[in-house]
């Protein structure tokens, strides 16, 4: 099924769904093939990745993608197939924090006043209160999950030690102090668990030479201390992504979607503003490929943090600012490379000002999401289009299929919240991917031997505008090794807000909504098309998918707390 249109008010139609042009350019790699996938590296040995052995694991579904999954939840959403590890020798101490029969895993958790600072919607859920739960209750909660379902056969013997610790803040002394307790405790992996940005912290601990997953991270920061940095969203991959669509669909042509009437028939005259976080060598080196130029004395750099949410003080300090310089330059179009905080103080301070020009959001740290775009100023956001990572929801999503806490601990049972799912997934996966012979240089190319996954990588026609990829390497054609888990592909977008919107990743739904164009196609670095897209066209966009694909049959969860009823 395709998604809803609006062809008059009020009126809907169903569309169809398109295969995304990108994801047809992929070889197909069938599981079971013995063919290595495009752009991976060799799995480590004795991982089993890609062999017989592996696709003859009943827990395989060979036909979910290259590599085959194995079943979590359902049986399209686990780990790369892997065969039954039989062996009695795993290596033993292969790194320190690694011993026969464990992994030392260290959580970097949020304190009082960092939870107080954290939108509730960021915020774990304790389904047994209703309310949110605590950041070391969703990981734990979720490493067990994991451990019941892929513990000791798919991690070589080894169990989880999972340990948290309170982070004692931001500043950089207690992250300094903080870094010599985690290290002293002799971990393999750390896991930044706060929504804060411990630049600091996380950097010692991979000096350490102490593999470090972080909410919050750069390339910048990944490549430099390559293998021991890892992240969860890749804003270069989005600035690159941004930059393509700019030069092919956005520089040259009339400001026409300006607010200012006046502006229309004006060739847009850009304007860019960003994050000091913010890699822009490859925008730039992108944006130069296709000759286009900011306009002189209209690039805004402010002090930003690698948080989707920014720092508000910062922000009301520099929009005023801002927006005075990009008027007084004649820009008609405003770039964002930048954060929640950001955008939301400019828009207001835009109408403020009289201001009235073209938003294009580029892909980075989540501007484009629904949850956030309603606090901007709907009258100035409302001549915004650009680049959504996350692909259109559906009215009844949420209760489709069970998460992976339902699934395990049982319904009104369990502490939940998407972020600290993944962390656990680049956890647990990181560990079966590796081999027997547990280091960060087998860590590392456990990840570059998976294929890329999902959104434009899928070999599904139905699943291509549904999800996102997520790919490791050298896996979704950007010019570096990619550490970060996701945030690779994008569907082209605009605001409206007035439609109200389903919910969205779990995150409720509300008035204003991004419309995506041609059924919500998503497309990767090297691959959007020159062909004009027209933005605040109803008749060919979406805002939702009418109704989410018939759901995978959900697994049985064998002597799980959800069948047990016994929990703690």
């Amino acid at each position: 099924m395709g998604g809803t249109r609006k062809r008059a008010p009020r009126a809907v139609r169903l569309g169809v769904v398109c295969v995304v042009a990108a994801a047809t350019a992929l070889p197909v790699v069938r599981a079971g093939a013995a063919t290595q996938a495009p752009q991976t590296v060799k799995p480590p040995a004795g991982s089993g990745i890609n062999t017989a052995a592996a696709y003859a694991n009943p827990l395989c579904n060979r036909d979910a993608g290259p590599y085959g999954r194995m079943g979590l939840v359902t049986d399209q959403t686990g780990p790369v197939c892997l065969p039954e590890w039989k062996g009695k020798d795993n290596g033993g101490a292969t790194y320190p924090g690694v011993t026969k029969d464990k992994v030392k895993v260290i959580a970097i958790v949020p304190n009082d006043q960092q939870v107080a600072a954290t939108p509730r919607q960021g915020l774990p859920m304790n389904y047994t209160t209703g309310q949110p739960g605590t950041v070391q209750d969703a990981l734990s909660d979720s490493v067990a999950a994991y451990a019941h379902v892929f513990g000791g056969t798919y991690t070589y013997g080894r169990d989880i030690d999972l340990e948290s610790v309170v982070s004692s803040g931001d500043d950089e002394s207690a992250q300094r102090a903080d870094a010599v307790a985690v290290k002293a405790k002799k971990p393999f992996v750390v896991i930044d668990a706060t929504a804060s940005s411990l630049e600091v912290f996380d950097t010692e601990i991979a000096a350490a030479k102490i593999p470090v997953f972080s909410l919050n991270a750069t390339v910048d920061e990944t490549l430099q201390q390559a293998p021991y940095r890892w992240g969860q969203t890749d804003p270069t991959a989005g600035t690159m992504n941004g930059a393509e669509f700019i030069g092919k669909q956005v520089a040259g042509k009339k400001a026409q979607y300006a607010g200012d009437t006046a502006m229309h028939d004006q060739t847009r005259k850009l304007g860019l503003v960003r994050s000091d976080v913010v890699d822009v060598d490859f925008f730039n080196k992108t944006l130069a490929k296709y000759g286009v130029k900011i306009a002189p004395n209209a690039t805004i750099t402010y002090p930003g943090t690698t948080s989707t949410l920014g720092d508000p003080a910062v922000a009301q300090e520099q929009a005023p600012v801002a927006i005075t310089k990009l008027k007084a330059a004649g820009v008609t179009t405003i770039v964002l490379l930048a954060d929640y905080a950001m955008v939301t103080a400019m828009t207001k301070q835009a109408t403020a000002q009289d201001y009235h020009p073209e938003w294009v959001f580029s892909g980075t740290q989540n501007i484009d999401l629904p949850l956030l775009a309603r606090a901007y100023d709907q009258e100035q956001w409302s001549h915004a289009f650009g680049l959504a990572n996350v692909a259109p929801g559906a009215p009844t999503a949420p209760t489709t299929t069970p998460n992976l806490i339902q699934w395990y601990w049982g319904p009104g049972k369990g502490t939940f919240g998407i972020s600290y799912t993944n962390a656990v997934d680049w956890l647990m996966t990181g560990i079966m991917y590796a081999g027997p012979k547990l280091t960060p240089q087998n860590l590392k190319q456990g990840f570059f031997s998976i294929p890329a996954q999902g959104g434009s990588a899928s070999t599904d026609p139905a699943l291509a505008n549904r999800g996102t990829r997520s790919g490791y390497g050298r896996t979704n054609g950007l010019p570096y090794e990619e550490y970060m888990r996701g945030n690779k592909d994008f569907t082209a977008a605009w605001w409206d807000p007035d439609t109200n919107g389903p919910p969205i990743l779990g995150f409720p739904g509300g008035k204003g909504t991004l419309w995506y164009l041609d059924d919500a196609q998503r497309y990767y670095a090297g691959h959007w098309p020159t062909k004009p897209m027209k933005m605040f066209d109803k008749s060919s966009a979406i805002y939702q998918f009418d109704a989410p694909l018939a759901p995978p049959e959900v697994l049985p969860c064998k002597g799980c707390p959800s069948e047990t009823g016994q929990a703690s």
